[in-house]
């Protein structure tokens, strides 16, 4: 909920549909959360609490491309080299999976830049092609994939 509350642009759900869950739903999702090769999240915790996450999943039985997703550090966190610790960690899930690319999307605003700096710095390139944010339509994202 911090990572909607903070960074709504980046996200395709919003913290309203999010927060209408009560807490046995979450508990339940993770309880009954068996991703093995289908899916990975990865959480960086400092002194007991989460401050930052990425997830990794494949949209297909093809398994040759992962998505990263759900990446978002806690501003007080960041610039500490969490993000690329996450990224790293999904992109070798990936390749122990049996994937050859990672992609991603990033909502092309100006809030999204440093993120997107942090994806072309790790040698994400775009590929052209472009989403709208389901949680905002006046937004639109930009693919990038990464050889892995």
């Amino acid at each position: 909920m911090r990572a909607l509350r903070d960074a709504p642009y980046a996200f395709m759900s919003s913290l309203e549909r999010e927060a209408a869950h009560d807490p046995e739903f979450w508990e339940q999702w993770v309880g009954e959360s068996d991703l093995g090769v289908a899916g990975a999240i990865f959480v960086a915790i400092d002194d007991g609490a989460g401050v930052a996450m990425a997830g990794g999943f494949f949209a297909d039985d093809a398994r040759e491309t992962a998505t990263l997703w759900g990446m978002w550090v806690d501003p007080a966190a960041r610039r500490r080299g969490l993000g690329r610790q996450l990224v790293d960690a999904v992109a070798d899930w990936a390749r122990r999976s049996g994937a050859a690319s990672l992609r991603l999307a990033v909502t092309e605003c100006p809030a999204s830049q440093p993120a997107a700096a942090l994806y072309q710095g790790l040698g994400f390139v775009h590929t052209g092609e472009q989403e709208q944010l389901e949680s905002d339509p006046t937004l639109t994202t930009q693919v990038m994939t990464l050889p892995i």
